[in-house]
C-alpha cells in the first residue's frame, strides 16, 4: 500500500515537473508572444492610438497580457478617456484582438488652439486635437458644463436627417431672449432658434429648407419661417 502511494506521489511529481518544463519552454519560444494585434470597435479613435495606449506590442507575452488585463484596461481608459470599455481575445494561438467601445461624440469645442470632444452628459474629454474629427458640430459660447450638457443633449435627440446637417451651434443670447441660439447648417443655411423649443421645431427644418429657392435664414425663434440672406434675393 505504501509503495502504491509512493508511486502515485512520484507520478504526480513527474507530471508537475513536466508541466513546468513545457511551460518554461513555451515562454521561451516565439509561440508565447503576440504576433498580430487587431483593434475593433473604434469610431473616432485610431487603431494604432488604442494599441499605443495599451502598450501591448508584438513582443509582449500573451500570458502577461491576460494576467495584467485589468491593469492594462485601467491604464488604457485613463490614457484615452473617450473609451468606455476595453476587452481582449486571442485567436490563431498568437493573434490578439482588442475590442473597444467609445463614448458617443456629441460635438466639439474649440479653445486654446485645440479642439476637444464632448461626449454623453456634456462631458469634455481632455484630449487635444489639432483638427476637428468626423461630422460633428462645433459649439461656441457655451462656457459652462451645464450649458454644454443641455445643448449637446438637444443635439443628440434631433432627427438623423437634421443632426447630420448641423455644422456649428452658437450661444447667441440677447437681453430680449437669453435663450437664443444660432445654428450653421452644412447645406449653407442658418437657423435662429430658442434653446427651449429648438428640439421640437428642428423637425420642420427639412420641409422649410426644401421650399427655399435661395440660401438664407430659417427663423424658429418665434413661429417658423425663412428669408434669403441680404443680397441673395
Amino acid at each position: 500500500m505504501a509503495k502504491k502511494k509512493s508511486s502515485i506521489v512520484k507520478n504526480i511529481l513527474f507530471f508537475f515537473i513536466a508541466v513546468v518544463i513545457i511551460f518554461m519552454a513555451y515562454l521561451g519560444s516565439p509561440l508565447s508572444k503576440v504576433r498580430n494585434i487587431y483593434v475593433k470597435g473604434v469610431n473616432d479613435l485610431g487603431a494604432q492610438q488604442v494599441i499605443n495606449a495599451t502598450k501591448v506590442t508584438d513582443n509582449s507575452l500573451l500570458v502577461n497580457v491576460f494576467f495584467e488585463k485589468n491593469s492594462i484596461i485601467q491604464k488604457t481608459e485613463k490614457k484615452l478617456p473617450s473609451i468606455k470599455t476595453v476587452s481582449f481575445r486571442t485567436h490563431n494561438l498568437r493573434d490578439l484582438t482588442i475590442y473597444v467601445t467609445e463614448y458617443r461624440t456629441l460635438g466639439l469645442i474649440y479653445k486654446g488652439g485645440y479642439y476637444y470632444r464632448i461626449i454623453d452628459n456634456g462631458r469634455v474629454i481632455n484630449q487635444k486635437m489639432k483638427a476637428p474629427i468626423g461630422n460633428y458640430p462645433i459649439y461656441s459660447g457655451f462656457n459652462s458644463n451645464k450649458e454644454l450638457k443641455e445643448i449637446s443633449g438637444i443635439y443628440k435627440k434631433l432627427p438623423d436627417s437634421v443632426r447630420t446637417n448641423v455644422s456649428q451651434i452658437y450661444n447667441s443670447k440677447t437681453k430680449l431672449n437669453p435663450y437664443r441660439i444660432k445654428i450653421d447648417m452644412n447645406d449653407g443655411n442658418k437657423v435662429v432658434a430658442d434653446i427651449r423649443t429648438v428640439q421640437k421645431k428642428m423637425q420642420y427644418y427639412p420641409g422649410i429648407a426644401s421650399q427655399m429657392t435661395k440660401k438664407g435664414t430659417v427663423n424658429l425663434e418665434v413661429g417658423a419661417y425663412s428669408y434669403p440672406f441680404k443680397g441673395n434675393k
